[in-house]
């Protein structure tokens, strides 16, 4: 009689316990399954994330193509300025090489060059197109023009050192350039580069207020100004216009 009960007893446990690691094992499946749609959802969040930057990253070199056409216009307007920044860009990249900058950043450094004059989109016309030179409250307009171009194109994420070089490119060595005044090495290297990209470009395009200089006189005044603004970049500069310069300045 004792043995048919704890017989008993021993199988009830038993089908307790079967029921107990069932109950285990089907709740453990819908854990699983929930992970299995959380890691799902997870991969989707991230696709989702990725393919939104990307949407972004396409969005910010859309608005910068259309800062390009708007530079293109505003220097199209002028048959003085006509290609200026495009010509400023391509001396700037070569400059920047043979300084020793790496490709990808001199890239950056050529980008600001196109964008460089960007800011005079809010400069009056009659202060830019004037033939004569600027009174001292014209000049006070012109000079806000790097500020206006490098927050024009602040917003621009991946621009973020093009957007620096843009705002610094009228600095000068001896402290004497603007909008900041800033000195020697602390004028970021790209702003340098493209300074002297655009001052070159001036000089040897005809201007309103005077024709183009020739490539000897070019080079006097790239000289004269290195030892006080623009240091040891102009003799890049002229090193790497050698072999074209003369024809151009023709």
């Amino acid at each position: 009689m004792a043995g048919s009960v704890g017989l008993s007893q021993a199988l009830s446990y038993a089908r307790d316990l079967k029921s107990l690691y069932e109950t285990s094992r089907a709740r453990e499946r819908e854990l699983e399954q929930a992970q299995e749609r959380l890691r799902h959802a997870y991969a989707q969040s991230r696709q989702y994330a990725v393919d939104l930057r990307k949407t972004y990253r396409r969005l910010q070199h859309a608005i910068f193509q259309s800062l390009l056409g708007l530079a293109n216009a505003l220097e199209a307007k002028d048959a003085y300025t006509r290609g200026h920044s495009e010509r400023v860009a391509a001396l700037a990249r070569q400059v920047a090489l043979a300084a020793g900058v790496p490709p990808a950043e001199a890239d950056i450094i050529a980008q600001a060059g196109l964008l460089h004059d960007l800011g005079k989109i809010g400069i009056p016309e009659h202060v830019l197109r004037k033939a004569g030179p600027l009174s001292a409250e014209e000049w006070t307009v012109m000079r806000r023009h790097p500020i206006v171009g490098a927050q024009i194109v602040a917003p621009l994420e991946f621009f973020a050192d093009g957007a620096i070089i843009v705002r610094h490119h009228h600095e000068r060595h001896d402290g004497s350039g603007y909008p900041d005044g800033l000195r020697g090495e602390r004028i970021p290297l790209g702003s340098r580069i493209v300074a002297v990209a655009d001052v070159y470009d001036a000089l040897t395009s005809d201007r309103p207020y005077r024709p183009r200089l020739s490539r000897e006189d070019t080079v006097r005044q790239l000289r004269a100004e290195g030892g006080r603004t623009l240091v040891r970049l102009t003799t890049l500069c002229i090193q790497v216009t050698d072999d074209g310069a003369a024809e151009r300045a023709i």
